[in-house]
């Protein structure tokens, strides 16, 4: 099977109050970036959408505790070739999914308010997978799933085990409160409903990714590289038999 060397990296467009403090949330800086340098050092073009286009970075993604100094130095960077293919940002009106053979869902809890509920995106996302090729999510990307369905409407994640962040990472993270205030549904729930086996990491921060099939989910930011790597190591390997089954790959 031969199905295009495109990542279509789709990140949330809601960027507004969430956190305790008064800040926002949004799109989840390295878990942007680290698959972007892993899908452009193995080959692959990239391109980046939202539902409608827009997006803007979850604040305390920024904090040096969640990105390294070099990391934050190309974000910085108008001229980083990260920054110049992100400001290519397109509508997911504008995208054909024939392509694409790679989805990947950023996270960061901007997710939580528009990835449940976006047609566009989820439409993309499901006709790549009916056409071979993979779909992934990293820590609160996994919302995504409860927008994408099959031909007959059902949740492609349905039977399928994956892995996204923890309802106990919120608690450690203080934001429980916060998506009980905004009426927002924790990422097991909303993979639950749509039909997964939810896996949790073994402690909430720790690198932690599942594939199943031709569909890879990670954790949390920790594991935003080593799901890209996961599925640059599923797409060179797609036409092996190995392929089928879950895997838990720490």
């Amino acid at each position: 099977m031969s199905f295009p060397k495109r990542v279509l990296i789709a990140v949330t467009d809601y960027n507004g109050p969430f956190y305790p403090d008064g800040s926002k949330t949004g799109l989840f800086f390295n878990e942007a970036y680290e698959p972007f340098e892993i899908f452009s050092q193995a080959g692959f073009d990239v391109q980046f959408v939202s539902e409608d286009g827009k997006w803007g970075y979850d604040e305390h993604s920024l904090d040096p505790k969640f990105a390294t100094a070099e990391q934050l130095e190309a974000q910085k960077n108008p001229q980083s070739q990260y920054n110049m293919v992100l400001d290519g940002i397109l509508p997911a009106s504008d995208i054909d999914a024939s392509n694409y053979g790679v989805f990947f869902a950023c996270g960061g809890h901007g997710t939580l308010f528009d990835f449940v509920d976006a047609p566009i995106l989820g439409k993309i996302a499901a006709d790549i997978y009916a056409t071979g090729g993979i779909v992934s999510a990293v820590c609160h990307g996994p919302a995504i799933f409860a927008s994408i369905k099959d031909a007959e409407g059902k949740p492609i994640v349905a039977g399928k085990t994956v892995t996204g962040f923890t309802a106990e990472g919120e608690k450690e993270m203080g934001l429980s409160e916060s998506i009980t205030k905004y009426g927002k549904k924790l990422v097991p729930e909303i993979a639950e409903e749509a039909g997964a086996i939810y896996h949790a990491p073994p402690t909430p921060f720790q690198d932690f990714t599942i594939t199943d099939e031709r569909i890879v989910t990670g954790a949390n930011p920790a594991s935003a590289l080593t799901t890209a790597e996961k599925v640059v190591q599923l797409y060179n390997a797609i036409d092996a038999p190995t392929q089928s089954g879950a895997t838990e790959l720490r």
